[in-house]
C-alpha cells in the first residue's frame, strides 16, 4: 500500500475505530434525514397558485363567449344556400354556473320516551375543494336570451326558415326568440 492510502486508513481508524453500533445507526440516520430534507418538493402555495393561474386562464368570459358562438353561428348561417352576408348578435341571460362538489353527512337521532318515538335527522353540506379552489363537477354554459340574424338572402321566407330550424337545432331556443331580418343596402358604399 502506498503512503496516502495508508494515511487515510489511519484517519478513517481515527475517527470510525472507536464507534459502536448505536452511533453508526445514528449516523446513518442522520445521513437518510439529510437526503430527505435536501429532495426538493414543490410547497402547496406554488401548486395551488398554478392551478388557479390555470383554471383563471381556462375560463372564458361572457363577452368571450358571445364573441365565439356569434363568430361561429355567422360562419355557419353563411354557407348556407341563398343566404349571403350576415351579421349576429347573441345576448345572454346569464354568466353561466359552476356547479361545486358537496359532502354530505346526513345524521339520524332515535329517542324512546313511554311509547312514543322520536326521530331527528339533520343534515349538513360542506363545499369539497381541491387545494383552495372549490372542486367543480360541471360548467353550465351561459343561457341565451336571444339572437338576431341580419341576413341579405332574409327577404325569402324559405331561407328564412331554414335560418329559424338552423339556428333552434343548434341553440335550443323558442323561435320567439330568435329575429331574422334582411340585410339593407348601405349607402356609399
Amino acid at each position: 500500500m502506498g503512503r496516502q492510502e495508508l494515511d487515510w486508513l489511519r484517519k478513517y481508524k481515527k475517527i470510525f475505530g472507536h464507534m459502536d453500533k448505536q452511533k453508526w445507526i445514528v449516523c446513518i440516520l442522520v445521513g437518510i434525514l439529510l437526503l430527505v430534507i435536501a429532495i426538493p418538493v414543490e410547497s402547496e402555495e406554488n401548486t395551488s397558485e398554478q392551478k388557479r393561474e390555470k383554471t383563471e386562464k381556462e375560463e372564458i368570459t361572457t363577452g368571450q363567449y358571445e364573441q365565439q358562438m356569434e363568430q361561429r353561428l355567422e360562419e355557419i348561417i353563411g354557407q348556407m344556400e341563398g343566404v349571403g352576408a350576415v351579421d349576429v348578435m347573441i345576448t345572454l341571460e346569464d354568466e353561466g354556473e359552476s356547479v361545486v362538489a358537496q359532502d354530505i353527512n346526513r345524521k339520524t337521532d332515535t329517542t324512546e320516551q313511554q311509547e312514543e318515538v322520536r326521530r331527528e335527522t339533520s343534515t349538513e353540506e360542506s363545499t369539497v375543494f381541491s387545494g383552495d379552489i372549490p372542486y367543480e363537477t360541471k360548467v353550465k354554459a351561459p343561457q341565451i336570451r336571444g339572437i338576431c340574424i341580419v341576413a341579405q338572402g332574409a327577404d325569402s321566407n324559405e331561407t328564412k326558415v331554414k335560418i329559424y330550424e338552423a339556428v333552434q337545432a343548434l341553440f335550443s331556443i323558442e323561435a320567439h326568440k330568435i329575429s331574422i331580418v334582411e340585410m339593407g343596402a348601405q349607402e356609399g358604399i
